[in-house]
Order: structure tokens, then sequence, then C-alpha cells
């Protein structure tokens, strides 16, 4: 029998995150969840911030995204990020206190505001991964 795993990379503009094979992916689109087996339909789409999930061998792992975009084929799924994170690599008290920041930031000028919502959206998916 085949083995209908897909390969999952996620690639930031500074490392390789992930390459592994998955049995699922669930991606964080603009428009919502999307959910990707083996054999799905040749897509390009756009992530927002939130949780990437992926499953293997049953169970469910999880890692952030920052925004980007996904190109998924029959048996691939390519990840191209601003940022990520793996579970194990987010310090949640750190996270915790950058969201507090940035939540004293917004209101300010312009440019410090911007800054301030892209901080705190960052924090919050950080913050929303340990909840899941």
């Amino acid at each position: 029998m085949a083995e209908n795993k897909l390969s999952l990379q996620i690639i930031t503009p500074t490392r390789s995150v992930l390459n592994i094979k998955v049995d699922s992916v669930v991606l964080r689109t603009l428009d919502g969840d999307m959910g990707v087996y083996y054999d799905h339909e040749p897509v390009v789409t756009l992530l927002n911030y939130g949780i990437l999930r992926y499953k293997v061998d049953g169970k469910v792992h999880k890692v952030t995204t920052m925004g980007g975009f996904a190109e998924v084929t029959e048996d691939k799924v390519v990840v191209l990020t601003d940022a990520s994170e793996l579970e194990e690599e987010i310090d949640f008290a750190r996270a915790e206190a950058a969201k507090e920041r940035a939540e004293g930031r917004v209101g300010h000028n312009d440019l410090d505001m911007r800054r301030a919502e892209i901080a705190l959206r960052k924090s919050l998916v950080r913050l929303d991964l340990k909840k899941k």
C-alpha cells in the first residue's frame, strides 16, 4: 500500500523550521482554517497570523506562522512565512510580557501603532498555541 503522507516544509527568511512527512495539515488562511490531506488539489493560499496544526501517526503538533503563503500540491505543503516557532521554542512568559508592552503602545503615533499591532498579533498567536 502507498504511504499517502504529505511532505510538510515550513521556511522563514532565516531558517527551515520543519521538513517532515505528515498525515495531514491544517493551515490558518485569510479565509479561515483549511485542512489538507494527501492527494489534495493544487492551490496557493495566503496565510494569516495563526497556528498551523499537523498530524503525525495520530498525534497533533502545533507551530506558529506569522503570515506568508502556502503552496499545496498532491503530496506536499510548502509554507513560506515571515516567522515561525515550534511550540517547544516559545517562552510563554516572554510572550505575555510582549503582549502587555504592545497593548500599552497601541494608540500612539501611526508608525508606532502599526508596530505595536504586529507585535500584539505575534504575541497573541504564541499565547493561543499554549491554550490549544
